[in-house]
């Protein structure tokens, strides 16, 4: 039987009487798939009820697709009913996927974030073959060089991050300005802060920071991005950083109480988010993974319609 061979493989089996679990493998067991249970209280996902009628029918059923284990867990999985054996088998896909998704969000990352730097040192360049006294030639070479130096600093970011997400990044320990790396988290956020209006408020109590930069900035951004795009217009973001904390908080929308427990998870968004700003779904959960590989632990305060507050214990 392919319940047997399968038995010890990092993927799901669960066998079936009716829709009801007659036995499942050790893994299975742990995403709660138990005997004599129904398999629709342990998880779900948009196409169950086309599930449930294959097995009823007794029809071969294949589909990729996110599930939500109610243990608190999504993965994206292949899920496969076999009809001869009555037999499920969900293999977790979430890996690979997550690959396709960081190498697709990658090259439009790199499209949407180099065009505006692209076309600001263009202009300006263009500019200053136009013009012929001297000191009229300070505003837009600085300008220039800044928008250049953007381009340098998103492309170091995203091959860093890349690296970060496979697994290949080694951490560098070194002092810097914790405020100039604020103050680049902003040049790069200039656009989506000036359109919602809105004012940063930051507040750092050291000069010198010690710790790795790239782990820092990305973390600074992806929570100041999220602040800024669930924040309503003309509100206020704080951002303070202290010798054992950085803390980034906003008056936005907030997260509903029952969506508390996945917003770390990869590819998840809130029901609500998708009505504010287009996401992936990864960023709160790459702030996680550098939380973790930094020794950093992270944790928040949210009320819905009120606010957010992100905390994260340096030391």
């Amino acid at each position: 039987m392919i319940f047997n061979t399968l038995d010890f493989l990092d993927v799901m089996i669960i066998e079936l009487d009716g829709y009801i679990i007659k036995r499942a493998n050790k893994i299975a067991r742990e995403y709660g798939f138990k005997k004599g249970i129904e398999i629709i209280s342990v998880f779900t996902f948009n196409e169950i009820d086309n599930l449930i009628s294959h097995i009823i029918n007794k029809e071969d059923y294949f589909l990729e697709t996110t599930i939500y284990f109610f243990q608190g867990s999504s993965k994206f999985c292949k899920i496969s009913f076999l009809k001869d054996d009555s037999t499920i088998i969900i293999e977790d896909k979430t890996e690979k996927e997550l690959i396709k998704q960081v190498k697709a969000d990658f090259i439009t990352a790199l499209s949407h974030e180099l065009r505006t730097p692209l076309s600001v040192a263009k202009g300006n360049l263009f500019l200053i073959e136009d013009l012929n006294k001297k000191d009229k030639l300070k505003e837009p070479i600085k300008k220039a060089k800044k928008a250049i130096s953007r381009i340098e600093r998103i492309l170091d970011q995203l091959t860093m991050l890349s690296m970060a997400e496979f697994g290949n990044y080694m951490i560098k320990v070194e002092l810097f300005d914790p405020k100039k790396v604020f103050q680049d988290v902003i040049s790069d956020l200039e656009n989506k802060i000036k359109e919602k209006n809105i004012e940063l408020i930051f507040n750092s109590e050291i000069e010198l920071m010690q710790g790795d930069p790239f782990i820092i900035y990305t973390i600074l951004r992806n929570l100041i991005s999220n602040a800024v795009k669930y924040s309503h217009k003309n509100s206020k973001v704080y951002v303070t950083i202290t010798n054992s904390e950085i803390i980034v908080e906003d008056n936005g929308i907030g997260i509903r109480e029952q969506e508390k427990n996945r917003i770390f998870e990869r590819f998840f968004r809130g029901t609500d988010s998708k009505k504010y700003a287009n996401g992936s779904g990864l960023g709160l959960a790459i702030v996680k993974y550098l939380c973790e590989l930094a020794n950093y632990k992270i944790s928040f305060e949210s009320q819905w319609m009120v606010g957010t507050k992100f905390i994260i214990k340096l030391a």
